[in-house]
């Protein structure tokens, strides 16, 4: 059975939320992510899903003030 805390490298935080700091999964792999490209391809998907669910709710404003 897998960690809770830990599945397919990536872990979650004590509010559910997935914790991107700590997680291997967003880790350079040497062995398969050969360029930067290769590693952008890799994480792109879950790195856009767990920042959308660290931010859901947020308001965001647009200010052209500097």
């Amino acid at each position: 059975m897998a960690d809770p805390e830990t599945e397919y490298g990536i872990s979650w935080d004590e509010d559910g939320f997935t914790d991107i700091l700590r997680s291997t999964f967003f880790d350079v792999n040497l062995e398969i992510d050969y360029t930067v490209e290769d590693y952008v391809e890799r994480i792109l998907f879950s790195l856009a899903e767990a920042i959308d669910e660290h931010f859901e709710g947020v308001e965001w404003r647009i200010s052209t003030s500097p």
